[in-house]
């Protein structure tokens, strides 16, 4: 439910707007590679695109994400998209 919400946040629009989650990814799954996990355990993350935007899931609890054509656009000035 995070994803979505914070993707809604990022688009400025309503959840329920947006293309399901599991079209893309399993969230069951996404919650038991994600799940909060105390410090020595180190970050897991996963990152998988959906509705255009790249989207990292920490462990910690972090949800970044991404417009993919922005990171089209940074890999092209740093020379890989040539």
């Amino acid at each position: 439910m995070a994803v979505i919400a914070t993707l809604a946040d990022v688009r400025d629009t309503d959840p329920v707007d947006l293309t399901p989650l599991q079209s893309t990814v399993d969230p069951e799954e996404l919650d038991s590679l994600v799940r909060v996990r105390n410090g020595a355990n180190g970050d897991t993350h996963v990152t998988f695109t959906h509705e255009g935007h790249a989207i990292t899931v920490h462990s910690y609890g972090m949800v970044a994400i991404t417009p993919e054509h922005e990171l089209t656009a940074e890999k092209y000035e740093r020379g890989e998209g040539r």
